[in-house]
């Protein structure tokens, strides 16, 4: 069996795990309809199923057990982790062109710009080996390019973006996008850094990558109209995001962060599906950008 069918069915696996608990018969009935469509032998041995959960746990961080009680298998969601849900994601879209080679005529993906993701690869390296890169960086703002020696210390992804994060010749924390790096370097000089970052924590009270130093944590209320509810209910603003009133009219939610350009710039984005309840302060800042919020559906 090809390690390609491995990496299918355990994929097959994990999908059917997130949407529901599963017996042997159910999976193997799951298997056998996936290898009829995929053209891909799927189906295998409770011996091989084991192997498979334990591989499952080690490339996907996903622990899948059986309750006993249920005689049903399960995800342990304590045990586990969502981080890996666009891996998946991207192995799926591997497989509707993979096997031609190229992408047909009836799948359409949108016109974009490369996002650096040429780098990734190298940027963790120098990360896992702690080991200075030097960069040609492109800032928009700018005609030349700007030649930087970097600490990598992690990558984040921001609205389908990917940002370095490091310390510069100076020590100070930097943000750099992958998709404006001209070309990248990783130099044999090492480095040390005296105290570890927590960026869960750094991030946690910001919408996007910008953190000013001294920018207060805000109570930002933002109510949507019913239509446009539907995806921010569906995709939340932020981990912060609770709703305060849902009247089947409209949405009111109430966010905890901190007011910088790119929430700013969010909210812009909705149009006159949006109206900024508070704080003034935020209300100021998106009509003079806007010329006049709220004046649209929203009254």
């Amino acid at each position: 069996m090809s390690k390609l069918a491995s990496l299918i069915r355990q994929t097959e696996i994990i999908k059917l795990a997130k949407r529901k608990s599963f017996d042997w018969e159910t999976l193997d009935r799951h298997l056998a309809r996936k290898e009829e469509e995929l053209g891909h032998q799927l189906c295998i041995s409770k011996r091989t199923f084991n192997r498979d959960l334990s591989e499952i746990a080690s490339l996907f961080g996903i622990a899948i057990s059986f309750d006993f009680k249920t005689a049903l298998y399960s995800i342990v969601p304590e045990d586990s982790s969502e981080e890996n849900t666009q891996l998946l994601e991207a192995f799926d879209m591997l497989q509707v062109f993979g096997q031609k080679g190229k992408v047909p005529s009836y799948l359409l993906f949108e016109e974009r710009k490369a996002k650096g993701t040429e780098h990734l690869t190298s940027i963790l390296a120098a990360i896992q080996k702690q080991k200075l890169v030097n960069i040609q960086y492109e800032k928009y703002w700018m005609w030349e390019l700007e030649d930087r020696t970097l600490k990598p210390l992690a990558l984040k992804e921001f609205k389908q973006r990917w940002y370095l994060l490091s310390l510069d010749e100076k020590n100070k924390f930097k943000v750099f996008g992958l998709d404006r790096i001209r070309n990248l370097e990783i130099l044999q000089e090492g480095y040390q850094v005296s105290q570890h970052m927590d960026f869960e924590r750094y991030f946690k009270d910001v919408f996007g990558i910008i953190n000013s130093p001294g920018n207060p944590v805000e109570e930002v209320i933002l109510t949507f109209t019913e239509f446009k509810g539907r995806y921010i209910k569906s995709l939340p603003l932020h981990s912060s995001q609770e709703i305060l009133v849902d009247d089947g009219s409209m949405l009111t939610i109430r966010l905890q962060v901190k007011i910088e350009y790119e929430l700013i710039a969010e909210i812009l984005s909705h149009g006159d599906e949006v109206r900024v309840e508070g704080p003034e302060r935020l209300r100021g800042l998106v009509r003079k950008k806007a010329g006049n919020v709220g004046a649209g559906r929203i009254k």
